[in-house]
């Protein structure tokens, strides 16, 4: 399930985008590419061991939230909570 792949990590990104006022591009960047997450999501977990060599330790999290079916649609309505704190 998505919801057991958004990790604190990637709430962390997600609210550090929020506070450089950057939600709704980052939304809009999504929503337009959400056709290429699964691929996007393959290409994090090839990339992965090379990311962690050059100290980014995040790639194998966010490649398991985009290769999810669910997961972009769980990281567009958190990032819409991050924008508008007062939406349910």
């Amino acid at each position: 399930m998505a919801a057991d792949l958004y990790t604190p990590q990637i709430e962390r990104t997600v609210q550090a985008v929020a506070r450089r006022a950057l939600a709704l591009p980052a939304l809009l960047f999504l929503t337009g590419h959400r056709p290429l997450a699964f691929v996007v999501g393959q290409l994090l977990y090839v990339l992965d061991p090379c990311a962690s060599l050059l100290g980014w330790r995040g790639g194998a999290e966010w490649a398991a939230l985009l290769s999810d079916p669910a997961g972009p649609e769980l990281l567009a309505a958190s990032l819409k909570q991050a924008e508008d704190p007062s939406t349910t």
